[in-house]
């Protein structure tokens, strides 16, 4: 399988449905479905702090074309999904696990493939042993089995992420797009494996910035995290048909973190991604793709 260039032009489809879904804490989901409704349903969770712009159209695509329909939507204060009015505000994995079953119920679904990157695989996970009944199959991809816990077993990131977390870019000046949108392409090059492909990156970035232009900056206040109890233990539970895909260059979650998933979850298949960092780039498209289609 060819990936389309991620830079090239794209005919609008006819069957794609944007959605508007309330939380009970007053934040707004941003949620598109593509495909046409009588299909399977394949829902994407990316990683916190991601737009669905994050899952590219041409991805979402190459799945419908293998006769599934999709859902892609903002996480919470990315895009044009909101964070709730100040005092009400809630974040944590309970409360994504909450807004990615709210997007399955909008759609209409009764159940669906779950492919979660990063942060998203750990509401993947999670889905899959607290609400069984709505997880069909499960795509893990660059992630693990424990958020950051330091497990004897799993090694942290890379030293050079640390280093350039430690010294981080300085802010940009918000109210310009064109340098917000290189400020974060200039973070995302540090995770990248073998090869950035800076093109890809920036059609991400433009797209989420060209939704929401002022990066949710107007909603200031506090959020309440709450946190979550450790599920690693749990893992053996998962009875649904579960690929974990990995980067075998990824510095966030060096590999044998997503070796380490896959030998939790009974019967899981692992599928390694030559030189892929933590990204999900056009050319790691088709182990994603393959891995849905075949479950």
């Amino acid at each position: 399988m060819v990936p389309p260039d991620s830079s090239s032009e794209r005919m609008p489809r006819a069957d794609v449905a944007s959605l508007r879904i309330p939380r009970p804490d007053g934040a707004v989901i941003a949620a598109e479905l593509i495909g046409p409704p009588r299909h399977p349903l394949v829902l994407l969770v990316a990683g916190s702090g991601t737009s669905m712009d994050w899952w590219r159209p041409e991805f979402c695509d190459l799945l419908v074309d293998r006769g599934l329909r999709v859902a892609r939507y903002d996480q919470r204060g990315m895009g044009q999904t909101t964070l709730g009015p100040p005092g009400a505000r809630r974040d944590g994995l309970a409360v994504a696990v909450g807004d990615a079953i709210a997007v399955l119920d909008a759609a209409g679904a009764r159940d669906a493939h779950w492919v979660g990157f990063s942060s998203g695989g750990w509401v993947c996970q999670n889905a899959a042993l607290d609400h069984a009944e709505r997880v069909r199959a499960l795509t893990l991809v660059s992630t693990n089995p424990t958020m950051f816990d330091a497990d004897a077993d799993l090694p942290g990131a890379a030293a050079r992420l640390r280093a350039a977390w430690a010294n981080p870019r300085p802010d940009p000046d918000w109210s310009d797009p064109a340098a917000v949108v290189e400020y974060h392409v200039d973070i995302d090059r540090h995770y990248a494996g073998h090869e950035f492909d800076e093109a890809h990156d920036r059609a991400i970035w433009s797209d989420t910035v060209r939704r929401s232009p002022g990066m949710h900056r107007d909603e200031e206040g506090t959020v309440e995290f709450e946190d979550a109890p450790r599920w690693r233990e749990r893992l053996g539970e998962i009875r649904v048909p579960t690929t974990v895909v990995h980067g075998t260059a990824d510095p966030m979650f060096p590999i044998p973190n997503g070796e380490a998933l896959a030998r939790d979850i009974a019967g899981a298949r692992f599928v390694p991604v030559p030189g892929g960092g933590h990204e999900l780039p056009p050319k790691a498209w088709s182990f994603v793709v393959e891995a849905v289609a075949g479950a």
